[in-house]
């Protein structure tokens, strides 16, 4: 198993037509978001405008949901919209004319067609409580990369013989063939409630 932890000087920040994102992590890490040759990139974006329209990016599949606030979507000129509260995950194709309602902060997961399939949820975890992770997710035949940010509070894992430790707005990649379903177990080492966002990406076809 390959990891990295990721920190905040690490992330890459940018604008877009409703406030900013940060990124998180891309894959392959040289890719750049703007030439649209990533597998899959995690970002989380401030919606700082009470109504936005999503970049189109019809070659891959999006996961979204709201860390703080809660956003409504639609989607292909709906009139009822998907209302999301704070951790709770929307699945759509990049290609839909997508509109937002909210000021909030979002989790972004997005996953290239064809090349790998994605995964998300969020978790709290309450003073002293544990999980193993990644819960409930497939296990993965072929690559197979996890990706934890902690958005709050501070984490505490271990992998094997190895340890680490997450504050808030770090986060960590792990890469490997196949993961185990309880292979990563993260406990909550301070005294508030730790707030975390986890993506799984599986590679199903062949990378760019």
């Amino acid at each position: 198993m390959q990891w990295k932890k990721i920190t905040p000087n690490q992330f890459v920040v940018s604008d877009w037509s409703g406030g900013k994102t940060t990124q998180i992590a891309i894959d392959p890490p040289e890719a750049v978001y703007a030439d649209r040759n990533f597998h899959f990139r995690v970002s989380s974006a401030s919606v700082e405008l009470e109504e936005s329209e999503f970049t189109p990016l019809p070659d891959y599949e999006r996961m979204i949901a709201p860390v703080k606030g809660r956003l409504f979507l639609y989607y292909n000129g709906s009139r009822e919209p998907e209302v999301l509260e704070e951790m709770e995950f929307s699945r759509f194709d990049g290609a839909w004319n997508t509109r937002s309602k909210g000021k909030v902060t979002d989790y972004n997961l997005m996953t290239r067609k064809g090349v790998c399939t994605g995964e998300a949820f969020g978790r709290t975890l309450k003073p002293g409580e544990e999980c193993a992770l990644p819960l409930t997710l497939p296990e993965a035949t072929g690559r197979n990369v996890l990706l934890i940010w902690c958005v709050e509070g501070e984490v505490h894992g271990s992998m094997g013989d190895d340890l680490l430790t997450l504050s808030t707005n770090q986060a960590i990649q792990l890469d490997n063939e196949g993961f185990t379903p309880d292979i990563i177990k993260v406990k909550n080492g301070g005294g508030v409630s730790a707030k975390l966002m986890i993506a799984q990406v599986c590679f199903t076809g062949t990378a760019l």
